[in-house]
C-alpha cells in the first residue's frame, strides 16, 4: 500500500514539474508544438493559373457565353476557380472533375468519354474506382511544362465541344505568358 502512495506521488510530482517547465521556459516545448512546415509549392503558380483562367473567360465573353473553370495542381487540389457572372452554381463541381479526369488519365477528358464506347470496362472502373471526382465528359486538359505534368484545367458550361476550345485558349494564353516571363 505504502509503495502504491510513494508510486502516485512520484507521478504527480513529475508531471508538475514537466508542466511548470513547459510554461516557465516555453523554448523547451516539444517539437508537436513546433510551427508546421509549408506545403511544398506547386510548379503552377497561382498567377500563372489565373492566367489561363483569364484566357478561358476571354473566349468565353467573346463567344457570349457563360461558363466556369477550375485549375488544379499536380496533386487534384485546387489552386483556383472562377464561375462567370449568370453561370450556374453546380458548374465548378462538373469543371473540377472534367479537370480531375485529365489530370489523372494525363490525356483530354474528351479521350476518357470515349472509354464508353470503346471500353466499358475501363470506363465503368473509372467510374467506381474515383466516385463522385471524375467526370467522363469534354472539357478537361491536363496542363504540362517540359513534359511535365503540373496541372489540370476544366471547363464547364459551354455547348459540347467548346468546353475544350476555352480550355485551350486559356492555355495559350498561359503558353504566352511563360515565353514572356523567359525574355
Amino acid at each position: 500500500m505504502n509503495c502504491l502512495i510513494h508510486t502516485r506521488m512520484s507521478i504527480i510530482v513529475f508531471s508538475l514539474a514537466v508542466i511548470s517547465t513547459t510554461l516557465c521556459c516555453p523554448e523547451m516545448s516539444t517539437a508537436a508544438e513546433a510551427p508546421r512546415p509549408l506545403a511544398p509549392p506547386t510548379a503552377l503558380s497561382l498567377r500563372e493559373a489565373r492566367v489561363i483562367i483569364d484566357g478561358a473567360v476571354a473566349y468565353a465573353r467573346e463567344k457570349k457565353l457563360r461558363m466556369t473553370v477550375v485549375i488544379l495542381d499536380e496533386e487534384g487540389q485546387l489552386i483556383s476557380a472562377d464561375r462567370m457572372e449568370g453561370a450556374s452554381f453546380h458548374l465548378e463541381r462538373f469543371a473540377k472533375g472534367k479537370a480531375f479526369t485529365s489530370l489523372m488519365l494525363r490525356d483530354r477528358s474528351e479521350t476518357a468519354a470515349e472509354l464508353s464506347k470503346t471500353r466499358p470496362d475501363r470506363y465503368f472502373g473509372i467510374m467506381n474506382m474515383y466516385p463522385g471526382e471524375v467526370y467522363l465528359v469534354g472539357g478537361g486538359v491536363p496542363l504540362a511544362i517540359d513534359n511535365r505534368l503540373v496541372g489540370a484545367v476544366g471547363v464547364a458550361g459551354l455547348p459540347e465541344g467548346v468546353d475544350e476550345k476555352a480550355a485551350l485558349a486559356g492555355i495559350d494564353a498561359w503558353n504566352k505568358y511563360r515565353e514572356s516571363m523567359k525574355k
